[in-house]
């Protein structure tokens, strides 16, 4: 072969990759953070930890996510290993991705080297295996090893057995270790080309599943110890999880695959990713009339559409990314019928010569000027498009549209030792428990009037030493210890009003501070605070020596001996917090941020700080020791988290975060995630920044 006919075979394939690595990497970047990437990458960091310990029996019996194979989360672990000191959360995140698009694009290499180049360019601008090979899932992984496997059984003439052949029994255990739901047609293929085209023998086939075999459980440590209970288990998860709760409430038909398939949601998901039209459903109905065709010269590629769709109908689950097992058949197929109209069309061009007349083909210098006039403008969309994508790294939202929240307008959030998390919204309060696995969703559990709350707008809450749960509504204060519920009003109170406002416990005692008064619990009977009489309560804090109260103008503090001091504020305090140092914080409406120096408050205001805002509303402190602060504007609906090292605040917009731009009214911890409830967007989820 010379040179040039070497050059025109290997610039379309060149053309192809490097277009996909762009196309690749548009969409690593560009992609809203999905469902399942924060489970996976909690994993890597998991299994990252251990690895980094050398404790390999850590690894072996790692129960997260075990419903899956543990080959590409340690691959992800691998890219953690890698960062070092900067494997951050946002760092690892995009790692993963890159990692993961980087077995794509050896997906559409395959193709284009060894299969057909027209095929590997419909998989480089598939909507739905762009998606899902560029984001931190299980797909790119199993579906790149998959294709080797074919490959390697195409490769050997018929009864030949040489490196392609024991190549594909490698890749098929590295097919089964990357996720199962690519081994059920991947078999039906290999089985067909085993015994009906390629004719290997049966000490061959033995030798071969063998390896297979052996590959799969060395690539799976989670299967080392008890390998078949523990397999049986991970296979049964799915069964189970297809009838379960999750799956019958999103409900879709029997024939969702068919419409993942014959349309291109991802396009339609991520328009500012696939700036072209989806042409995902025109390559499976290309794919449909070339079956007749290929069952003739390629049958295999039949076989895995056929089974892969069959496959797909009988699953009860039906996750979009659960097609990509058969998209590279799907586009092998479309690929020979676009060949058969090219054909034609050439075949006419050759006779009548239209096309060459209507459409003349400009010179190279029309090409160059375009094309740099397309890279710069993408290169200028695509910075301002990284700045704006690192920001949003981590962030998800809660609201009523996605999840089973009552109400946006959350007043406070209360994390549980078990993991849990309490939240308290104007239309009752709801316990959110986290999911067990990637493939389920959380739990919730609604309490309002009917199931014994006094009343269903709930402004504060709080959780004694015995581990009852207490709930501040506009009407009274309810307790429930997990079988029955009791409601306190004014009358039990002892006070005017019942308006409940802030709470507070410490050891056995429970203090409520309402709209005229302030009372304490002692766990038999309610006892008035003399120094809040008829005055409304915003805030309280206590610790075994003292107990603080915000007022109007000022704060108490009352200690154990009885002795008390009012101390008067620049403005009305909204929340305390005492740090993990024990000194006391204060979040106030219109003076900023306020410290106890032990005989006067210390003002942090943006004339003196970095802090934006003076009106702030709620407080908390990470378990790295940062502050975080829920502020409000003053004169318009909205408002910020902040966050405060110690030197460096860091303040989340919209524009520069997924912080959904609201007012914060509450914040809470709960395994490395900030929770910050809003004033009518729901709640605010950001992933922490952690390290291996």
């Amino acid at each position: 072969m010379s040179v040039s006919d070497r050059l025109r075979t290997v610039r379309p394939v060149l053309f192809i990759l490097l277009f996909a690595l762009l196309l690749h990497a548009w969409a690593v970047i560009l992609l809203p953070q999905d469902f399942d990437e924060p489970v996976y990458l909690q994993a890597a960091f998991d299994y990252a930890e251990l690895l980094s310990q050398g404790d390999l029996s850590g690894v072996v019996n790692y129960r997260g996510n075990t419903e899956h194979p543990a080959l590409v989360k340690l691959l992800y672990a691998g890219g953690v290993l890698a960062l070092g000191n900067a494997a951050s959360w946002e760092n690892a995140f995009f790692l993963s991705r890159a990692l993961s698009a980087l077995f794509g694009l050896l997906t559409i290499a395959l193709l284009a080297i060894f299969f057909d180049p027209w095929a590997a360019a419909m998989l480089a601008i598939h909507t739905l295996t762009v998606k899902y090979t560029s984001q931190a899932y299980l797909e790119a992984v199993p579906q790149a090893m998959s294709l080797l496997a074919i490959l390697g059984f195409l490769r050997p003439e018929k009864g030949e057995v040489n490196r392609w052949f024991w190549i594909s029994a490698v890749a098929l255990g590295l097919t089964a270790a990357g996720k199962y739901s690519y081994v059920p047609v991947l078999l039906v293929v290999l089985g067909y080309l085993a015994l009906f085209e390629k004719k290997a023998s049966f000490g061959s086939l033995l030798t071969y599943a063998a390896i297979a075999a052996l590959t799969f459980f060395a690539a799976n440590p989670y299967l080392w110890r008890e390998p078949l209970p523990r397999l049986l288990d991970s296979l049964l998860f799915h069964v189970r999880y297809s009838q379960g709760a999750h799956v019958q409430q999103v409900g879709y038909p029997w024939y969702q695959p068919f419409i993942w398939l014959f349309t291109s949601p991802a396009a339609n998901w991520h328009p500012n990713v696939f700036f072209y039209p989806g042409l995902d459903g025109v390559f499976s109905i290309l794919a449909l009339f070339d079956l007749r065709h290929a069952w003739r010269e390629r049958r295999y590629l039949v076989i895995w559409f056929v089974t892969g769709i069959v496959f797909l109908l009988l699953w009860p689950t039906k996750w979009p990314q659960y097609t990509l097992t058969i998209t590279p058949a799907i586009v092998l197929l479309s690929a020979g019928s676009l060949r058969r109209v090219i054909a034609w069309i050439r075949e006419k061009e050759e006779t009548w010569g239209y096309l060459r007349g209507m459409f003349p083909l400009p010179g190279k210098w029309f090409w160059l000027v375009s094309g740099a006039f397309v890279l710069f403008i993408v290169t200028l969309y695509l910075s301002a498009a990284i700045r704006f994508l690192q920001g949003r790294v981590g962030w998800s939202n809660i609201n009523m549209e996605n999840s089973p929240l009552p109400s946006n307008a959350i007043n406070a959030l209360l994390p549980l030792p078990d993991g849990k998390m309490l939240i308290a919204t104007d239309r009752g309060a709801v316990l959110w428990s986290p999911p067990l696995d990637a493939e389920s969703s959380a739990g919730w559990q609604h309490f309002n009037v009917t199931t014994g709350l006094v009343s269903s707008r709930v402004l504060s809450l709080a959780s004694d030493s015995s581990g009852a749960l207490w709930f501040g509504t506009d009407t009274g204060l309810s307790r429930f210890d997990g079988r029955t519920w009791s409601t306190f009003t004014a009358v039990d109170l002892h006070l005017p009003n019942e308006h409940i406002l802030a709470l507070a416990t410490c050891d056995e005692q429970v203090y409520v501070g309402t709209q005229a008064g302030a009372a304490l619990f002692d766990g038999r009977t309610w006892h008035p605070i003399a120094q809040a009489a008829d005055r409304p309560v915003f805030a309280l804090a206590c610790r075994e020596d003292e107990l603080w109260l915000a007022l109007l103008g000022g704060v108490w503090q009352i200690r154990s001996n009885s002795q008390s001091t009012f101390y008067e504020t620049e403005a009305t305090v909204s929340q305390f917090l005492f740090d993990s140092q024990g000194h006391l914080w204060a979040a106030t409406a219109g003076a900023g941020l306020a410290r106890w120096n032990g005989q006067d408050w210390d003002y942090l205001t943006p004339a003196n700080s970095g802090l934006p805002h003076l009106t702030l509303n709620a407080l908390a402190q990470e378990p790295g020791g940062a502050l975080w602060i829920g502020a409000s504007f003053p004169t318009s609906p909205g408002g910020a988290p902040i966050r405060w090292e110690g030197e460096t605040w860091h303040v989340f917009r919209p524009l520069n975060s997924g912080a959904s731009g609201d007012s914060v009214t509450a914040i809470a911890f709960q395994k490395n995630r900030v929770w910050l409830g809003t004033a009518s967007s729901g709640i605010d989820i950001y992933q922490l920044g952690r390290t291996k």
